[in-house]
């Protein structure tokens, strides 16, 4: 039970901080070539690794959280 809590945590966590480096990104500059574009303003920024970090986490979370469903004690 508890690693399907910290994995839970841990996908909240990730998808949080995604969703703020994504939102963050977006606050300067709307519009890029008459375009909309939130990548390209998180690779000017040099983000990217951020957000290859933070999305690894919530996978992490992921996995931690079956691992903990599916795992059986007697």
């Amino acid at each position: 039970m508890k690693k399907v809590i910290l994995g839970s945590a841990m996908i909240l966590a990730g998808i949080i901080s995604i969703a703020q480096v994504l939102a963050g990104s977006m606050a300067n500059e709307w519009k890029v070539n008459g375009e909309f574009s939130s990548l390209w303003n998180i690779s000017q920024y040099g983000l990217m690794p951020a957000i290859y970090i933070f999305a690894g986490i919530a996978i992490i979370g992921f996995v931690l959280a079956a691992w903990g469903l599916i795992d059986k004690k007697d």
